[in-house]
């Protein structure tokens, strides 16, 4: 995690990824966020989210389903690319956590 990220945002991402898969980060890729562009196309919510992950030395598979008020949008761009944007939840050492979710809401 390098790049124009500030040196207190990584710590804090570096912090959150180290309670959430039990391991210390190391940087595998340079990945670079292009520019969102002026325009896009809603294509409708993103009711849930899917992933893989290493946790604790084991591979896991993660769903998570957003709760109705906390969906972000799935849009596409003039590129045909794709990106989830908005909504109101968070990731943390749980994964993600709707931010009506009053059961994690102490979550870190």
């Amino acid at each position: 995690m390098s790049g124009r990220v500030p040196p207190s945002q990584r710590a804090k991402i570096s912090d959150v990824f180290a309670r959430f898969t039990g391991r210390d980060p190391v940087a595998i890729a340079k990945i670079r966020a292009p520019a969102t562009p002026a325009v896009a196309g809603v294509i409708g919510y993103c009711d849930a989210i899917e992933y893989t992950t290493e946790r604790d030395g084991k591979v896991e598979r993660y769903r998570h389903r957003f709760a109705k008020a906390d969906r972000p949008y799935l849009v596409v761009y003039p590129d045909m690319t794709v990106q989830i944007l908005g909504g109101s939840y968070r990731f943390t050492e749980l994964g993600i956590v709707d931010d009506s979710d009053q059961k994690h809401a102490q979550a870190r």
